[in-house]
């Protein structure tokens, strides 16, 4: 019995993880592409996201931000 609970379980988590990480993958690229068709919702709050396909949360753009750090520190080095 306990052999069978744990496979159960491992298939459980990996399932719940996988459809995590599908979600997460492929959000941005459907977002996109139903922007430029022309069927996206405009009643509900669409989330946004940047060139990297990261949310842009309270404004800020984490690709940007990280940019800009990079060149801080490469204009220290130097």
């Amino acid at each position: 019995m306990a052999v069978n609970g744990h496979k159960i379980l491992t298939v459980v988590v990996f399932s719940l993880l996988g459809a995590y990480s599908g979600t997460k993958f492929f959000e941005p690229i459907i977002v996109e592409q139903l922007r430029k068709d022309g069927h996206l919702r405009t009643d509900i709050e669409i989330p946004e996201f940047d060139k990297n396909g990261d949310k842009i949360v309270n404004g800020v753009n984490k690709s940007e931000k990280l940019d800009e750090l990079k060149d801080k520190l490469t204009s220290k080095k130097d």
